[in-house]
């Protein structure tokens, strides 16, 4: 808290330098604490945040408070931050499909290493100067390396959170400016801000200031514009809006921009060394005569003759043009799916005709929550051909004959015919410029996406753009075309009979264009109320689009890895075989269901080339119900119980696993102190026989020869389980572990049923005793019985006499 202070403390007392008169500290916006996931490359890992951001802000800090719990090792925190739009984050440097801006990734961003030998806890500031206002959004993540694949109860219980604040500093007294007002101020040696709200959208916004200087010294006055944010006045050469004038030069200072929009705020910066005011001019929009025309009575019949043709404006025509073409949207039944048309009466087919070489077309579209979290996309296609409006193109061409050259009327001529016999020699280049929130400077399109193809007749061509979670407000498409001669590529006249005929198709739809490729999936996510569609690719691909295949696994690869997640699974065949030998038919049955189980369930579980018998979750929980229940029936059957005791005990283990897989299939904790209380219990059973007989159980004989191989490969596959998994390996090693715990079991199975525990021994020795008595007597009247034995008919056998005494000992019994 003391550091924080500090740093507040340390940013006021700068802001106070510039002394931008009335400046206030506002605690603006708070979040409570999130729990952030690892990224693992799948945008649905990631935690997005919406800030507000009002007007006339100077100065904007992020607070981040990181945190991560005890003993956590070392693991990267990104924040992302990007004004009116989501942010689009390639931590990994990954590649976007081919169609796809790559510059729209975001750049404003903090990385910061918490846990193993950094701190715990931890507070990152981010310092935004002069923040243009509207919503903000960052995405916050983890990146951990470790991509092993452990059970919970051997993963450390690390969790990292994030708690944000937005801290702002606004200004309070900025100046507003009015259009055909002159504003006068006195020289001040501080940046002073003045605003301007440009209520219509016109070819050119200028601010003059005019220098009042009462004395011969030279006087200097720097002048920065910005718009929809505070200029950055201290990097002030950095912008390309900004100006620097002396008196001794020049009496007025202009700084302008062109295309300048409607309920937009304009912000100016100066520092001046003498007096000085503000005037400013916004054009409106006018149409551009076709030729200059000096003599006035021809003026006067040309636009008496074709009224609207010629418009002028004090004896100079606009320079600054275009022609703006608003649109309407249709949303469609899914997320993020929206169609944009020209609101045109006369053309719904969005198609353009673009005659005139020195006039943009201007698209106005917007973008706005509902289509904020899919992808933008434009197509577009174009061909060369006859220009349908007759009117225009022949009075173009015959213009020359109706106002000759005074020197060479007939050269006129010719350049105008030339036009069409020498396309051929002509290049006719289309372009299209993408702007967010500006018309400005669309040629260089230093601040959009250009995009550009060559038009030719009966040859369609096209080029197309996407663009990844756009920003919200408004957007504007410019197309214009150029020419240029194809032999020495310099810029020449277009012809007026040809022109390019464009088909724009403008759209958003989810993911990469509603399409993640044969390696992903299309996901609808909700963070924080914060809805975007995203792509969760397999197969080892990566990207936005499910494009990048640097770590593809090869079909080969992945055709084995489904072979030996199942086929290993044959091995429980043994203890199946096995179990009814022995007559052991309950845990024969749950071995069987256990291999059927988990062999469809991997041939499920697979990215390529998966078969579901039914639901994947079902599948699931069997698989796991299925393994639990395995483990637990063979435990108890290595136990001495009696056979009725014991069936109690396997259907108490059952029901057990059942409501395990049923809480929570993952918890492995729960399901070892289930296993150990089983192992107690056979335990129990053997120390009991031992302690009765006064000897080893089981003999040692048993425990060399079957339980310690069977030991050694149980612990062979748990140790597999839960230390050497890896994502890339773990088909094979999976595959041994099935095999380890099947073969484990062959020799766990006892040879015959025990009924040791539970059984009264002393009982038994008073059989046997009696048994022993019987015999004796039985040796010894016959001895004695001889002589007469030879008169009689139906002399007495041992037979009979073990029979009587069997007669005899259960009469005992009863």
């Amino acid at each position: 808290m003391c550091h924080y202070r500090f740093f507040v403390l340390f940013t006021v007392l700068a802001l106070k330098s510039v002394e931008c008169m009335f400046v206030y500290y506002q605690n603006y916006e708070f979040f409570s604490t999130i729990k952030l996931n690892d990224y693992n490359g799948y945008y649905g890992n990631v935690k997005l945040l919406k800030y507000s951001m009002p007007n006339d802000v100077l100065s904007a800090i992020w607070r981040l408070q990181l945190v991560s719990s005890e003993s956590c090792p070392s693991t990267d925190v990104y924040f992302y931050l990007e004004h009116s739009a989501y942010p689009v984050i390639s931590p990994h440097n990954r590649t976007f499909p081919y169609y796809f801006n790559g510059g729209r990734l975001t750049k404003t961003m903090i990385k910061k290493s918490i846990g193993g030998s950094n701190q715990n806890k931890q507070d990152v500031y981010l310092n935004i100067s002069s923040p243009s206002a509207g919503n903000w959004f960052s995405a916050a993540f983890t990146d951990s390396q470790d991509r092993k694949i452990k059970p919970e109860i051997l993963k450390s219980n690390c969790t990292y959170f994030l708690t944000s604040s937005l801290n702002i500093w606004q200004i309070n007294d900025t100046v507003v400016l009015y259009p055909n007002t002159t504003t006068q101020s006195r020289q001040h040696s501080d940046f002073k801000i003045y605003k301007f709200m440009s209520t219509t959208t016109g070819p050119y916004l200028s601010f003059n200031i005019k220098l009042k200087q009462s004395n011969s010294s030279v006087c200097t006055v720097k002048s920065l514009l910005k718009q929809s944010a505070f200029p950055d006045m201290k990097n002030f050469k950095n912008n390309d809006d900004h100006a620097i004038c002396q008196s001794s030069s020049s009496k007025q200072c202009s700084l302008s921009t062109d295309y300048p929009l409607a309920n937009s705020w304009y912000y100016l910066g100066i520092t001046s060394e003498c007096n000085y005011s503000i005037e400013v001019a916004l054009s409106n929009n006018c149409v551009e005569s076709p030729f200059f025309i000096s003599n006035k009575t021809l003026s006067t019949i040309m636009e008496s003759t074709f009224p609207g043709l010629l418009k002028q404006k004090k004896d100079e025509f606009c320079r600054k043009l275009f022609q703006p073409i608003e649109t309407f949207r249709f949303i469609g039944p899914t997320y993020f799916s929206v169609k944009y048309y020209f609101n045109s009466n006369h053309n719904r087919s969005n198609a353009l005709l673009i005659r005139n070489e020195k006039k943009p077309y201007f698209i106005e579209f917007l973008v706005d929550q509902a289509n904020n979290g899919g992808t933008l996309n434009f197509y577009l296609v174009n061909n060369l051909i006859n220009d349908p409006n007759l009117y225009e193109s022949d009075f173009l061409v015959n213009k020359a004959s109706l106002f000759p050259s005074e020197k060479n009327p007939k050269n006129s001529t010719h350049s105008s015919k030339s036009k069409t016999s020498n396309l051929a020699e002509i290049k006719v280049m289309l372009y299209a410029c993408l702007l967010f929130n500006s018309m400005s400077k669309y040629k260089n399109c230093p601040d959009g996406f250009l995009l550009s193809t060559q038009s030719f007749t009966n040859i369609f061509s096209n080029f197309q753009l996407n663009v990844a979670y756009p920003f919200m407000g408004k957007w504007y498409l410019a197309v214009w075309k150029e020419c240029f001669n194809i032999n020495t590529n310099e810029s020449v006249t277009c012809p007026t009979d040809f022109v390019p005929h464009a088909l724009i198709q403008i759209s958003s739809d989810q993911c990469a264009n509603d399409y993640c490729g044969e390696y992903g999936t299309c996901y609808i996510i909700n963070s924080q109320l914060n809805l975007v569609s995203a792509c969760k690719c397999s197969g080892g691909y990566e990207g936005y689009g499910c494009t990048d295949g640097r770590n593809a696994i090869p079909a080969r690869i992945y055709l084995a890895s489904v072979l030996f997640l199942t086929t290993s699974n044959l091995v429980f065949l043994l203890p199946i075989c096995l179990a009814i030998y022995r007559k052991w038919y309950i845990e024969s049955l749950i071995y069987f269901y256990n291999m059927f189980f988990s062999t469809f369930y991997h041939a499920c579980d697979q990215e390529f080339y998966s078969f579901c018998i039914f639901n994947y979750d079902g599948l699931q929980l069997a698989d796991f119900i299925s393994s639990y229940s395995s483990f637990i029936i063979t435990v108890l059957a290595m136990s001495s119980f009696e056979r009725q005791w014991k069936v109690f005990t396997f259907f108490v283990g059952l029901l057990a696993c059942i409501s395990i897989g049923l809480y929570d299939r993952f918890s492995y904790s729960t399901f070892v102190v289930f296993l150990c209380i089983a192992i107690s219990f056979t335990i129990f059973t053997w120390i009991k026989i031992c302690i009765s007989k006064r000897k080893l159980y089981p003999e040692r004989r048993q425990l060399i020869r079957y339980y310690l191989p069977g030991f050694i490969l149980a612990l062979t596959g748990l140790l597999i389980y839960s230390f050497l998994q890896t994502k890339s390996n773990y088909w094979i090693l999976h595959s041994i572990w099935h095999m380890c715990m099947a073969s484990s079991i062959v020799f766990f199975l006892p040879k015959e049923e025990t009924q040791h525990f539970g059984t009264d021994l002393s009982g038994e020795n008073l059989k046997v005793a009696l048994i022993l008595d019987h015999v004796t007597t039985t040796t010894a009247t016959s001895s004695s019985l001889s002589d007469s034995s030879e008169t009689s008919n139906s002399p007495p056998t041992s037979k009979s006499l073990i029979h009587a005494n069997v007669t005899e000992i259960s009469l005992l019994e009863a």
